[in-house]
């Protein structure tokens, strides 16, 4: 859910800078008194509303660092433009959960436009970017496995830094930003630079010295995925409005469990078909799969974890606000307190200070309850309920880790309500988590992930052969 949401942001919004005379929302500028109006309104939401203000930095950090942003605005910007500035100022609030978003109007502009796009497509390893496609199958310019060094006249390293600051991930986390990148990065540096009618790529091959080519480029709606993930498993039974699948191995002493997204849907159902069968099975050995798992539903995370601790734990949500500040420019206040009184009624309610502190306690489930052995597989998509998930597994030792890092921090997060604010002139949409979500894992800040106990790197030719490596070390470990 969440690396398809990153890359929804970045693949509409800027698709295309060709220059259209009808695309007056692409052509425009926005003065610098409607650019610093935008930037104070969302400054005075941040600081009022944002409950990451106080976690890894002080008021004044944010205060000094929003105030910066409206003083480096010196000209006129087109909405990429200002785009670009505010994604990269929202970057370092280290909150996953807040995004930068254009208007509908803006990205239905942008979504039926064809444009010049690199016919070679690239991937980042390593933090080093190597051929992978072509668009031309029989086209052998550039061939898969030279690394780029520059693509018109701008560093790899160059290309890599820009993409990753239009990346937001809880922390100090490196991973997902890293991770998230991989898939999407022929979207991001195209969109966030230039879409000229030739390329010009500086690479090496092998031992030989650097190489220049120049090349046309193609005119593209829409740039193709990269082949690089692991081919899915047809044999899964597959709940598709739950977004889970599972299987059995070795006559059912082992039961596979991927959890796509924490959905708001047929969950309950779900899990008491699975867990019921595991039983049965007498299965006591669970590989849960929570790679690309962006999170969703607290209530669902409820009830799944419910499965696997003994004893009752307690989970805090709080916020500072009564309400929506600046509600003019947002909707769901009315939401906001419908959760608020919800949270308020199910869980124990505390005040302190101007926070309001809702702490809910997670019961185990008696019935079907697993007892059994747990490997985990996470990595840098792996983020919000699906971490909050593998940070309780984690405290309790209930599992074995294989991957990489999390994009979520193991202290919690920002979320369980967001709201979504336009900006008044340039009608970007800004997300602002109104909760923070705490647990009994780990009280203080640390703004790292869960880390694996087996660390899982991917090469270049693991990518191309499409390996499933973490499942395949689980297997591995499982079956000996």
């Amino acid at each position: 859910m969440r690396s398809n949401f990153i890359i929804f942001l970045v693949l509409i919004p800027f698709f295309s800078l060709a220059q259209n005379k009808k695309a007056d929302l692409v052509t425009q500028k926005f003065d610098t008194s409607q650019l610093k109006q935008d930037v104070r309104l969302l400054k005075k939401v941040i600081l009022k509303m944002h409950p990451v203000v106080g976690i890894y930095h002080p008021t004044n950090y944010f205060d000094s660092l929003l105030t910066q942003l409206e003083h480096d605005i010196t000209k006129p910007l087109t909405t990429k433009e200002f785009y670009i500035r505010l994604k990269s100022t929202i970057d370092d609030l280290q909150c996953g959960h807040s995004e930068v978003g254009v208007s509908k109007a803006y990205a239905k502009a942008m979504a039926k436009r064809k444009v010049n796009c690199s016919p070679y497509f690239f991937v980042p390893v390593h933090n080093k970017v190597y051929g992978i496609a072509s668009i031309a199958k029989k086209d052998t310019l550039i061939k898969k496995g030279d690394e780029i060094l520059s693509i018109n006249g701008i560093s790899s390293q160059s290309l890599l830094a820009l993409c990753k600051k239009m990346i937001t991930v809880d922390g100090q986390i490196k991973t997902g930003k890293e991770y998230l990148l991989q898939a999407s990065f022929n979207a991001f540096y195209q969109s966030l630079t230039f879409r000229p009618d030739t390329y010009t790529v500086k690479f090496k091959r092998g031992n030989l010295p650097p190489q220049e080519v120049k090349y046309k480029a193609v005119s593209l709606t829409k740039i193709p995925d990269l082949p690089i993930k692991a081919k899915p498993d047809s044999t899964l039974i597959t709940y598709k409005k739950a977004a889970i699948k599972h299987r059995f191995y070795n006559n059912n002493q082992i039961c596979y469990l991927k959890l796509s997204r924490f959905s708001h849907r047929k969950f309950k159902k779900a899990y008491r078909k699975i867990f019921k069968k595991i039983e049965k099975n007498k299965t006591n050995q669970l590989i849960l799969d929570l790679r690309d798992n962006g999170g969703g539903s607290l209530a669902n995370f409820y009830r799944f974890i419910s499965y696997f601790h003994d004893t009752t734990l307690n989970q805090s949500l709080y916020t500072k606000v009564n309400g929506y500040p600046e509600k003019k420019y947002t909707k769901g206040n009315f939401g906001f307190k419908i959760t608020k009184l919800f949270f308020r009624v199910a869980g124990h309610y505390k005040h302190h200070g101007d926070t309001s502190f809702y702490t809910i306690a997670i019961k185990p489930n008696k019935r079907n309850h697993y007892n059994g052995k747990v490997v985990v597989l996470i990595n840098g998509a792996s983020f919000s309920a699906s971490c909050l998930t593998a940070a309780y597994l984690k405290y309790q030792n209930r599992a074995t880790f294989i991957g990489q890092e999390t994009s979520g921090t193991i202290e919690g997060c920002n979320a369980g309500v967001t709201a979504a604010y336009n900006l008044p002139n340039t009608k970007l949409r800004v997300r602002v988590p109104a909760f923070r979500i705490v647990h009994d894992v780990s009280p203080n800040p640390t703004g790292h992930g869960i880390k694996p106990d087996i660390e899982i790197n991917y090469g270049f030719n693991d990518l191309l052969e499409r390996k499933d490596l973490e499942l395949a070390k689980a297997l591995e470990l499982l079956q000996k």
